[in-house]
């Protein structure tokens, strides 16, 4: 694939992947993954230390749409919505049709009856893969860098 169809293809799932989160279309999030996508939330300080331990950690597209249920039908939250904006976009490298690449975050959340104010800001590092003709992730790596994650973390960042 050549360089600016790359960016464009890029630019698209991560336009989705967004649009996802921030439009309350959880349902269409795992289909932005492989089926044995991986998607981990990893403190900063635990990242640098090399302490693997997620904050959040779902394996295969079965435990992401049984997030979302649980989100729908069981967990209770404060009305909000999110707002990403995601920058920075790099390819570090290919590898056996395996692109790694890198990204800023920051999320907005603006809570029903208040003000809007910064939830979260980090770095994503992916692994993603053509899968059945679609750019999709084989990993998202959420690396967050504020020290503390405010109010219930009901949705994927």
């Amino acid at each position: 694939m050549d360089e600016a169809t790359l960016y464009f293809r890029i630019d698209r799932l991560f336009a989705d992947y967004c649009a996802c989160l921030d439009e309350d279309e959880l349902e269409r999030w795992p289909e932005l993954f492989t089926a044995d996508g991986d998607y981990r939330m990893i403190s900063r300080e635990n990242h640098d230390a090399g302490h693997p331990i997620p904050l959040l950690w779902l394996a295969g597209r079965g435990m992401m749409a049984d997030r979302i249920y649980s989100l729908r039908n069981a967990n209770i939250y404060a009305a909000n919505r999110y707002r990403h904006a995601q920058s920075a976009v790099r390819v570090l490298g290919e590898e056996n049709g395996e692109y790694r690449v890198s990204s800023s975050y920051i999320v907005v959340q603006t809570l029903h009856d208040t003000f809007s104010e910064v939830y979260q800001a980090g770095a994503y590092y992916d692994r993603l893969v053509l899968d059945d003709g679609q750019l999709r992730f084989r990993e998202r790596l959420v690396v967050y860098d504020t020290a503390r994650v405010k109010t219930l973390l009901a949705a994927p960042v």
